[in-house]
């Protein structure tokens, strides 16, 4: 009787032992997914944990200096505007687009005119269509600009080019974070199969009939 809860304690221990070794697939993929690299960590996969967490933290510094880029170069490209084409400050992004668009508010309410002319000519065959129109665009009084010269216009539009450009870099960084992450995720969830798989322990009762007693084996894959 002793020995049979002898071999019974034994046999629990045993088995709470291999338990241990048997990894979470949520846990791993959570921790992925807050910091990539960290499901692989904790799957004991040390070189895939450091790649991913390495690409991570790079990625976070790009999109974090682009940022700051953008900034800088948006407050730039409104000084600018503000000296060399007597804009005031504190308009909204439409305002400096037409700013990149026409040399001067005149240039831009020619413009206005022609189009809703036409408009009234071709599409509602009244010529006076476009009056009552073209006093909701018509640009005039603070809201006007006119660009010192040719070349301070060109320079305008590159600071904006330059700005959208970085705009469209961040939006690409911003991208491959998320991707990282969810490859990072699925990567977490294979390695814990494959390590569940490897670690789990096989039992099985052989039993001998001569003895009255049974032999237990635990196998495990390395």
């Amino acid at each position: 009787m002793n020995k049979t809860k002898l071999i019974l304690l034994l046999l629990v221990i045993l088995v709470a032992n291999c338990s241990l070794q048997a990894k979470s697939f949520p846990k791993a993929m959570l921790l992925s997914a807050v910091m990539p690299g960290a499901g692989e960590l904790y799957s004991g996969n040390l070189t895939r944990g450091v790649i991913f967490s390495s690409a991570d933290l790079m990625l976070l510094y790009g999109a974090f200096r682009l940022g700051n880029q953008i900034n800088w170069l948006e407050a730039s490209y409104i000084d600018y505007a503000e000296v060399n084409a007597g804009v005031l400050p504190d308009r909204d992004n439409e305002y400096y687009e037409l700013l990149q668009t026409y040399f001067s508010s005149d240039d831009y309410n020619a413009d206005m005119q022609l189009y809703f002319r036409n408009l009234g000519l071709y599409s509602f065959n009244d010529p006076d269509y476009y009056s009552a129109e073209i006093a909701l665009y018509t640009i005039s009084g603070e809201e006007e600009w006119h660009w010192v010269t040719r070349e301070a216009w060109k320079q305008y539009k590159l600071k904006r080019r330059e700005k959208q450009s970085r705009v469209m870099d961040r939006k690409l960084v911003i991208g491959a974070l998320i991707a990282n992450r969810v490859i990072s995720v699925l990567d977490s969830a294979f390695l814990i199969r494959s390590y569940n798989k490897k670690h789990n322990p096989k039992f099985s009762v052989v039993p001998d009939f001569q003895t009255n007693t049974a032999f237990l084996n635990c196998s495990l894959e390395f």
